[in-house]
């Protein structure tokens, strides 16, 4: 009775932050252990997930608890597949949290390599061994247009270097007492150099089916003209992309490329039609009002 009022107000709970899944908790408690601070504070932990205290070994006024959320991974052993999640720093710590049982010298990759998020862990059984080689990386190609060289011509700008891989493999002894090979991943260990062409593009135009060589350009004015009821002179029924043309200057059959109106073919005549004056042949009425008359650049194309 006479030491109530010593422990009257006596508080022996401690104030601890919890950081969990980008969120900050202030609690008060009198547990010590970590896991039941936790639990306390409604915050569960699936198995994969775990703790750690930040700066002090165990619990005390102030400490702060963070909540470590397992990352997922697959174990890989003979033929079955099985995906986990796990907060460890290792692929051992990883495996032995989750209680799964291995040889050191069985596991790939190695047991004491840093666990990452995503990755195999494969477990070898008694059959199986681990093979290591290298291999070559493909040299990749990068095409650069070249304004300087002639059209459908290339020219090695940098010749490239093939890279080399780091190969692990599975080496499986079979029934009858052969063996075979399964590759389970591969490692750059050397990038390799880009090798880079310069793809000749002098006397080429865009279009919208891509770069196209032209022989020659020329300087026209173009007028825009609609169906008359009548066929083309050389006897086509005229569609949009038939162009009317002096054919001294350009002749019937031509392939061209007009910016703006697009790819075409020579194939009408008109008795205005003299040099450099054409007239290109639109489906829409609207449309060819909207053209009208204007001064254009013809690119005579090669094919």
């Amino acid at each position: 009775m006479l030491m109530v009022p010593f422990l009257t107000g006596f508080d022996i709970s401690q104030q601890v932050t919890i950081l969990y899944d980008g969120q900050t908790k202030e609690v008060r408690t009198s547990a010590v252990k970590p896991g039941k601070i936790l639990q306390e504070a409604g915050i569960v932990l699936e198995k994969g997930d775990g703790w750690k205290l930040q700066n002090t070994k165990r619990v005390q006024n102030g400490s702060v608890i963070e909540v470590l959320r397992g990352k997922p991974f697959t174990v890989i052993r003979g033929n079955e597949t099985v995906e986990y999640k796990s907060c460890k720093p290792t692929v051992g710590e990883a495996l032995k949290d989750l209680g799964i049982s291995y040889k050191k010298e069985r596991v790939y990759p190695d047991v004491d390599e840093p666990f990452k998020e995503g990755m195999q862990v494969y477990i070898l059984n008694a059959d199986e061994e681990l093979q290591f080689s290298e291999a070559s990386v493909d040299i990749p190609v990068k095409y650069e247009d070249d304004y300087s060289l002639n059209f459908g011509t290339e020219k090695i700008h940098v010749e490239g270097k093939a890279g080399t891989a780091k190969v692990v493999s599975k080496k499986v002894k079979n029934g009858d007492g052969s063996h075979s090979v399964q590759e389970l991943t591969r490692h750059v260990l050397i990038e390799p150099e880009t090798k880079v062409i310069r793809k000749g593009m002098a006397m080429s135009v865009y279009t919208p089916e891509g770069y196209k060589h032209y022989t020659k350009k020329i300087s026209a004015h173009a007028s825009a003209y609609v169906a008359t009821g009548s066929r083309t002179s050389i006897g086509l029924v005229p569609y949009e992309g038939i162009v009317a043309v002096d054919p001294r200057f350009i002749p019937y059959y031509t392939k061209m490329y007009i910016p703006g109106y697009g790819i075409a073919m020579a194939g009408d005549t008109g008795g205005d039609m003299v040099h450099h004056r054409v007239d290109l042949f639109f489906n829409d009425y609207h449309r060819a009002i909207q053209w009208g008359r204007r001064d254009v650049d013809i690119y005579i194309l090669a094919d």
